[in-house]
């Protein structure tokens, strides 16, 4: 059977099964929570044992800035290697050397062996499985899920991330005060579970037809070069890109710009973390909503996203305390799932199989390249003009992308999903 047969057999044989009762989604989804829960437990851990280890808020920092570049740097070879490779083995050996690596660094920390470069090492290897598993799985979804299925899968999975990052740094501060070596534990059980999953899934991930292509006998470049090229020639791909990369812009300077303001303010650290909790809160209840959210359309729900953002930050610039900019954020965020769902979705279905792994490593890392210029920009506004010129300036960039979305055709006629796919075969 074709590789065209069996996507359409599976697809006429799940149309109508709810995603609860879709086994190998359950078992795909689950991995990846575990798996996203041990890397947030990470994410706090790693620091910790690093300012114990050294003393050293500097060689503690430099663990989170090389995961940073870690998924910079692989991003694009990654995608190119997953469209070579089978899923499911990617995702095993991304678990099996995750495990591995974490059972060194246990061993070393009970041994009193571990150093700084080690769990820099460490750091490295966690931030290389993670950018190579991502692809795998995201891919693993059209096999497993019906097109008509992928916005809630996708719901589903926004719900997921976001639950993993509100309780994953929590648990792994009250792990660590249990002892050094006990949030790795965890981690290392979640990464075994997340292989388990994994093994069980049935759906094979993996349907194309190998027989007669040379694509294997080109070289990397070549192969990366090639998803850019698809993925940049997509119009309704490139315009929906582009306007989440000027959100992304958007919120990444908001962020880092509303912690310094909060502390400029008297706000102590638990104040800024229950800030930023409550606004976490707010994008977890939306992911939890998603699905009931799209059955408005989708131009309808994107620039809701774009509009109530430039609408919100400027209440945030009359009254810059928690009390305000918590909820406000909160707000804001609600939405977001909803938005990066439709995204999500739309790729899956309208991506050819064979470049799915290098169409999601090129739309996350397009997506978040101008992601760094926001800190940067706030912290400048801040120290040169002051909070509230900042959070207008915010504003204002939000209100011009707004504009620029709204003004695009190609938003404001989004075809639906099942029209999208259907176009693209």
């Amino acid at each position: 059977m074709t590789s065209t047969g069996q996507i359409d057999e599976n697809e006429s044989g799940m149309a109508s099964e709810p995603l609860r009762r879709n086994r190998d989604f359950v078992l795909l989804w689950s991995a990846n929570f575990t798996s996203t829960l041990g890397a947030q437990v990470s994410s706090l851990a790693y620091p910790l044992i690093a300012l114990d280890l050294t003393g050293s808020a500097v060689q503690a920092g430099l663990i989170g800035s090389a995961s940073i570049v870690t998924h910079i740097v692989f991003r694009l070879p990654a995608g190119a290697l997953v469209d070579r490779w089978n899923r499911r083995r990617t995702m095993l050996t991304c678990d099996l050397v995750r495990a591995g690596m974490l059972l060194a660094i246990i061993a070393t920390l009970i041994s009193g062996l571990l150093t700084f470069w080690m769990l820099l090492g460490a750091a490295v290897i966690n931030g290389a499985c993670a950018v190579f598993f991502h692809p795998a799985e995201i891919s693993a979804l059209r096999r497993i899920v019906p097109t008509d299925r992928l916005p809630q899968a996708f719901a589903q999975n926004e719900a997921r991330d976001h639950a993993a990052t509100i309780a994953g740094p929590s648990l792994g501060g009250l792990l660590y005060g249990l002892g050094q070596v006990v949030p790795f534990v965890g981690q290392l059980l979640a990464y075994v579970f997340s292989f388990l999953a994994i093994l069980m899934i049935r759906t094979p991930m993996d349907v194309r037809l190998r027989e007669g292509r040379g694509e294997e006998r080109r070289s990397l470049f070549q192969d990366i070069v090639e998803g850019l090229r698809w993925t940049w020639g997509q119009r309704m791909l490139r315009v929906m890109l582009l306007a989440a990369a000027g959100i992304s812009l958007v919120f990444s300077a908001l962020t880092f710009g509303v912690i310094v303001i909060a502390k400029q303010g008297g706000a102590t650290s638990a104040e800024v973390g229950l800030m930023l909790g409550i606004a976490g809160v707010g994008g977890l209840l939306g992911a939890l909503i998603a699905p009931r959210l799209m059955r408005f359309s989708p131009a309808f729900v994107i620039l809701a996203v774009f509009w109530i953002s430039a609408a919100l930050i400027p209440l945030m610039a009359i009254s810059p305390t928690i009390s305000v900019i918590g909820p406000t954020l909160a707000a804001m965020l609600f939405l977001m799932p909803t938005a990066n769902t439709i995204l999500g979705a739309y790729q899956v279905a309208v991506t050819p199989d064979h470049l799915q792994g290098r169409v999601i490593s090129s739309l996350a890392l397009i997506g978040s390249v101008a992601t760094p210029v926001g800190p940067v920009a706030a912290g400048l506004i801040i120290e040169r003009w002051g909070a509230t010129e900042a959070l207008l300036t915010i504003g204002l960039v939000m209100l011009i992308v707004a504009a620029g979305t709204t003004a695009s055709r190609t938003i404001r006629h989004l075809p639906s999903l099942a029209d999208a796919a259907h176009s693209a075969t």
